[in-house]
């Protein structure tokens, strides 16, 4: 077994298994000159070599021999798949084993190519498709592990506040984005236990904003057990934020309802809401501050709301919801979107919820939702 035949660091890993010397040189010329990307090639000889390498190292991509000197057969490419089950093989093959080489690419080998002919075209074929499946099913992955993560950390149930009806929603887009909305109970405010509401957004898709997102919730879970001040809780989660290497951004805004005034009093990095009251005049609640992530040590004034009245509505989102595209072109925007709750305000707050998203289904239509939608909605309901 030699192992390391091409050096280098950062390199698509590939396993050539070719129990035939000449010929595993001639595999490892082809990928010299047929891959452009930097890679590296380890070559083993035998079944056994051949595992314990996948077991040292992340290999990328398996060039497998059907014929070795301890197996041969689709025995062979069982024990590999084995020992890399999510590992794409290309399979070498004879002519006189060509049968069992299209049994194992039924059982989940990437393709095969014969051995002997003048195939060097469909071998580098066959091994960036290998690659660009890999890459998409590791994609893949990430965007379903950023799904789950977004998704355990959403509110299980709306709070419970005399005088208010509150909901929240998240429609998440076909790749996972940062949105974020939640009900913090472990607020308080003057001593006194205050239902926190913050919705936010983090900048880009994949498991990286989540993972951001998911950072961004413990700081204001944790920090609020110590801080009553909103303002300072931004504080405090920026530097957070700005202390690790992910350089993505975050808008947000983080308030409460004073019950004594009616008022939602906040503060915002970067995120606006709005005051919709019962004759329909809607008043934008803007960001106090910038956003968080980007410069350490910033500081956030908090704002009020105008006091809610009986019917009033605060409406708190992303802006997914405003940048919804239809398939003709143009976006849903905000104004639609408070029209449309304005229209429905005699219903309660998850009526109206579910007919906000029934009216942005039926204006994007085939078009592809691209950003997460989110939303608050709260209504002062005088008993």
């Amino acid at each position: 077994m030699n192992d390391g035949l091409n050096q280098g660091e950062c390199q698509l890993q590939v396993l050539v298994v070719e129990d035939s010397l000449p010929f595993a040189k001639w595999i490892i010329a082809r990928l010299k000159t047929g891959l452009t990307m930097p890679h590296q090639v380890h070559h083993a000889d035998t079944v056994q070599s051949g595992v314990e390498l996948l077991r040292r190292k992340a290999i990328d991509l398996v060039i497998l021999d059907m014929h070795l000197p301890d197996g041969s057969g689709l025995d062979v490419f069982q024990a590999i798949q084995r020992a890399a089950p999510e590992v794409p093989i290309v399979i070498l093959s004879g002519d006189d084993t060509e049968a069992i080489a299209m049994e194992a690419v039924r059982c989940g080998a990437q393709d095969y190519i014969i051995k002997g002919s003048d195939n060097s075209h469909q071998l580098m074929w066959s091994i960036r498709f290998a690659i660009e499946r890999k890459k998409r099913l590791h994609a893949e992955a990430e965007l379903q592990a950023g799904r789950i993560i977004q998704q355990s950390f959403l509110p299980n149930k709306s709070p419970s506040i005399d005088g208010y009806e509150i909901t929240g929603a998240m429609y998440p887009a076909i790749e996972t984005a940062g949105d974020y909305y939640d009900f913090l109970a472990t607020l308080k405010v003057d001593g006194s236990p205050a239902c926190g509401i913050a919705v936010g957004d983090v900048a880009g898709h994949g498991l990286g904003p989540a993972m951001t997102m998911s950072e961004t919730r413990a700081c204001l879970h944790s920090f609020a057990l110590l801080e009553s001040d909103i303002a300072r809780l931004l504080e405090l989660t920026n530097n957070v934020l700005c202390g690790d290497r992910s350089n993505r951004f975050v808008t947000l805004m983080l308030g409460y309802l004073d019950q004594q005034t009616n008022q939602f009093c906040y503060a915002s990095a970067g995120h606006q809401g709005w005051h919709l009251s019962v004759d329909g005049t809607a008043t934008e609640l803007p960001a106090t501050g910038m956003v968080l992530g980007v410069l350490p040590n910033e500081t956030w004034e908090v704002a009020k709301s105008p006091p809610l009245a009986n019917g009033d509505l605060l409406v708190l989102m992303t802006d997914g919801i405003a940048e919804a595209a239809a398939p003709s072109g143009g976006d849903y925007g905000n104004e639609r979107a408070l029209d449309l709750l304005q229209k429905h305000r005699d219903r309660d707050v998850g009526e109206m919820v579910q007919a906000l998203r029934d009216d942005l289904t039926n204006f994007v239509g085939s078009h592809p939702q691209l950003d997460d939608m989110t939303i608050v909605l709260v209504k002062r309901v005088e008993e």
